[in-house]
């Protein structure tokens, strides 16, 4: 799943549950208002047929490589204002742009590591690695990459959907829900000075 983050103060984002729903609702509400047109304009970037033949749907199974759909890769670019989990290395993230669908993370990252696709070892070779082409095709993967539009570069990282149209956003997202978190901090903090703060119900 490809994830563009916002990382921010999460103490805040539980306090404001705790002590102020209501700025909470607000909060969350001012930063989708930001987050809502890039993850438009990245839908807008998913043909609506397959970029090659061989990878459009069929009646029929061939493994386990999804198939090109452009319903499913559109319903699969979203965004959500909720604390996420701690990733690998700790952080959380308070709003993100996500990309669900593991056809949709085809389509976005290809080329991303392996510009001329996998390693290509064939259909014959031992293992289970994911990391590597068992196309009966040795040329397989530099076709694939060769067919689908260049990747483009953000501050977030390289891709053809969200990370697009976060570079094409140019910065407008993320200012958004940073100023949104500073005001709310700000009344937070007024509130708690004033001892105006109530628990949740």
């Amino acid at each position: 799943m490809a994830t563009v983050e916002i990382r921010g103060n999460t103490d805040l984002r539980k306090a404001l549950k705790r002590f102020a729903p209501d700025l909470e609702k607000n909060l969350r509400k001012e930063m989708a208002a930001g987050l809502r047109p890039v993850v438009k304009t990245a839908k807008g970037f998913v043909p609506a047929e397959s970029p090659m033949s061989g990878w459009a749907s069929r009646s029929f199974s061939e493994g386990k490589f999804p198939t090109y759909n452009a319903t499913t890769i559109i319903k699969g670019l979203t965004y959500s204002t909720a604390v996420s989990k701690k990733n690998k290395n700790g952080f959380t993230s308070n709003a993100r742009i996500l990309n669900k669908s593991a056809v949709g993370a085809i389509y976005e990252t290809s080329g991303r590591k392996n510009p001329n696709g996998q390693p290509w070892v064939g259909p014959k070779a031992s293992g289970s690695s994911k990391k590597v082409s068992r196309s009966n095709n040795p040329h397989a993967g530099r076709q694939f990459i060769a067919n689908l539009p260049p990747l483009t570069s953000s501050l977030q990282g390289r891709g053809r959907l969200i990370y697009r149209a976060w570079a094409q956003d140019k910065g407008r997202a993320h200012g958004i829900v940073m100023r949104a978190i500073d005001k709310t901090k700000q009344e937070f903090y007024a509130r708690e000075a004033k001892g105006t703060l109530g628990k949740a119900a």
